[in-house]
């Protein structure tokens, strides 16, 4: 295991807010330097206060990050990590993605074309129904139902697509060794039984906390071609996945409800905002979504068949290290400064000529890997 997999390991264990963990874990060259820290100095104070430190140094050295790789050795939850090859390509999208995606399950669904069903915790007859209708009809029409395992909408939405024999993706607040609620421990079991997979961005043993809950939501909202609300209240964490999947020009969809009642109340809020978004059958989201697949891998396509000067020959020996150094999996800078010996000043202005000259990419948290 690489100095930068315990490190993504080892943050994956805190319960501070992912944000919080990333912004330090940024302000390091080298992010393997961080398994080295221990006085709690002017550079650390600017992202984490004493107390903070001082636990995330304990989960590091009291025991928790070995007993968690041991753990994971002998699991059944399985994990990728940032700079791992199958870490899921969705997630590159977010602005801060989990160091860390734990699972049970089949893992590539999140490759697949998918569908989010969120909403109200505490919901309606209508709202259930509704969640159930649309998330069966959904999963028969191909796509993968994504949701969040909590009571209310989002169970019902799992439900619905085992019902259809459909698959299912759960994405969890907590880690997986902390199914919340509790009554839906079953349904996680089905989920995977059935060839769903639950995912988790937190170590299996870490509960989960209240703004974990809207942590989660950016990546359900990642995994997602569009989100689909059936009912949700004035301030469900369910809006929380929109704002998410709008950030990132995603298909909305909400179900108008009786205008008494407080669980639609987001809902119809929802369709004042964004009249397009408005839908009554299973029907109208598939157009849509198909309708925005086609136009989308259309232009793809179109980009693909343009013919490309093969820039690899006139490529100079540092450049080409670099490429090589990339050819098999996406790297830290860190990596590639320690494989090609290159300088560092010199490797960041030839990733920058690289990236301009269309050969590679450079992905969040500074990693960068050969072009598609």
């Amino acid at each position: 295991m690489s100095d930068l997999e315990r490190v993504f390991l080892w943050l994956s264990l805190s319960d501070m807010p992912v944000k919080k963990l990333y912004d330090f874990a940024l302000s390091f060259d080298n992010f393997s330097d961080m398994l080295h820290i221990h006085s709690y100095d002017s550079h650390i104070m600017q992202y984490l206060s004493g107390k903070e430190f001082q636990e995330l140094i304990t989960l590091r050295d009291n025991g928790k990050l070995e007993n968690l790789i041991e753990y994971l050795n002998t699991s059944k939850i399985k994990y990728v990590t940032l700079n791992s090859p199958n870490y899921p390509k969705v997630f590159y999208s977010l602005d801060i993605p989990p160091f860390v995606v734990y699972y049970i399950g089949n893992l590539e669904l999140l490759d697949t074309r998918s569908v989010a069903i969120v909403g109200s915790r505490v919901c309606s007859r209508y709202g259930a129904e509704q969640a159930q209708k649309f998330a069966c009809k959904l999963a028969e029409a191909g796509f993968t139902i994504v949701s969040g395992l909590a009571e209310g909408i989002d169970g019902n939405a799992h439900i619905g697509t085992l019902k259809a024999k459909g698959k299912a993706i759960g994405v969890l607040a907590g880690g997986l060794k902390h199914i919340y609620p509790a009554i839906n421990v079953q349904l996680a079991r089905d989920v995977i039984n059935s060839g769903g997979v639950i995912i988790s961005e937190k170590a299996p043993d870490v509960n989960p906390k209240n703004f974990t809950f809207v942590q989660r939501n950016r990546m359900i909202a990642a995994i997602a071609e569009g989100v689909f609300v059936p009912e949700a209240g004035e301030k469900s964490g369910a809006l929380y996945t929109v704002n998410f999947a709008l950030d990132m020009g995603k298909d909305i969809f909400a179900l108008p409800g009786n205008i008494d009642s407080r669980t639609s109340v987001g809902t119809n809020m929802l369709i004042k905002q964004f009249y397009s978004c408005c839908v009554t059958t299973p029907e109208d989201i598939v157009s849509t979504l198909n309708e925005t697949y086609e136009s989308t891998h259309s232009f793809e396509k179109q980009t693909a068949n343009i013919k490309i000067v093969d820039k690899l020959a006139t490529l100079k020996p540092d450049e080409r290290a670099v490429m090589e150094t990339l050819a098999v999996e996406a790297q830290h800078f860190d990596e590639i400064l320690e494989k090609t010996k290159i300088d560092s000043k010199k490797l960041i202005g030839l990733l920058t000529t690289l990236e301009i000259r269309g050969l590679i990419n450079k992905l969040p948290s500074n990693f960068y890997k050969l072009k598609d």
